[in-house]
């Protein structure tokens, strides 16, 4: 090697040749996951899965199952649209009384910043309400999931939002306590990791109580069709063979004279009141009827059958 040339490049080492890639923000992935699944699959989905619990329990009130109805998607669909106006007001507001809540912390974490030590600050002791509100709504939710006997499991919103909000108070306390020390408690790639957990809890303790929400509304629908049905038009339907174990308040009439063809009407029920038309068949109920005392009756709708509709008189 001659004097003019240059010296050798030392080689690179393998840390700086291959940087590890910087961890992503949290709200980073959960933009990339909601550019995945799109905003109207999303909304499509949940659309049709409301309504479905709603339809379930409705007509479950009724003892027919909602296989049995043959309803529709976009039936499912519509039937959503009533549900899921409730679940997204209380979460506008709760995202509303959060953001607040966040503010009014930031605010007492630059007051305090100036002060003495954590512990006699009020930032400290906001640290410690959430903590301890988060570890008893945690523990509220933890003893409704594994003793579904216990009482708590069976009151609606209760474990699901304990499920919610719990996780999510003890991490944003541990924030808190982080941020009024100066320096986070958690590492950077431990404090992100525990934050996706909190929002994935916090998620599905939300779609918990949504469908809670889902399945008593549509019971309510079916109380509230109970309460009108004497206000439904009357269905009188005209048979060719006679119907076997009618409710109470159904009657049988024989029309038609005893020398008509097999084919003729021969047989008229009055006293039914149309719960549902779907699928091919007629699910008819009384107007007095009363859950776990009357039945309800299913008849296809077929040419071996003929129906009339009477208005309710006022």
């Amino acid at each position: 090697m001659t004097d003019e040339d240059p010296p050798p490049t030392p080689p690179a080492s393998p840390a700086a040749a291959d940087p590890a890639p910087a961890q992503q923000p949290v709200s980073v992935r959960i933009r990339q996951f909601a550019e995945a699944v799109g905003p109207t699959t999303l909304v499509t989905a949940l659309l049709f899965y409301f309504g479905y619990i709603a339809t379930r329990a409705r007509y479950e009130y009724f003892g027919v199952p909602v296989d049995m109805t043959g309803r529709s998607n976009q039936d499912l669909m519509l039937d959503g649209l009533e549900v899921i106006y409730v679940p997204a007001v209380i979460l506008f507001l709760a995202a509303l009384a959060l953001v607040g809540i966040h503010a009014l912390v930031l605010w007492v974490l630059s007051r305090d910043s100036g002060e003495g030590g954590p512990a006699a600050s009020t930032s400290a002791f906001v640290a410690y309400g959430f903590l301890l509100i988060g570890v008893l709504l945690t523990a509220q939710a933890l003893i409704g999931v594994f003793t579904p006997n216990y009482e708590t499991s069976v009151r609606i919103g209760i474990v699901p939002v304990s499920l919610a909000f719990g996780p999510a108070a003890v991490a944003y306390g541990v924030w808190i306590y982080g941020r009024q020390r100066g320096h986070p408690l958690l590492s950077e790639r431990l404090a992100r990791n525990g934050a996706m957990f909190a929002i994935l809890l916090c998620v599905a303790g939300l779609f918990w109580a949504s469908t809670q929400l889902a399945w008593a509304y549509g019971q309510g629908r079916g109380e509230e069709d109970v309460e009108r049905l004497a206000d439904r038009p009357e269905v009188v339907v005209d048979t060719r063979v006679p119907l076997n174990g009618l409710p109470t308040g159904v009657t049988e009439t024989r029309v038609g004279a005893a020398g008509q063809t097999a084919g003729a009407y021969r047989y008229r029920y009055q006293g039914f009141r149309l719960l549902l038309a779907s699928g091919g068949r007629l699910f008819l109920v009384t107007a007095d009827w009363e859950k776990g005392r009357d039945q309800t009756v299913v008849l296809p709708y077929k040419n071996d059958i003929r129906v009339q509709l009477v208005p309710h008189g006022d």
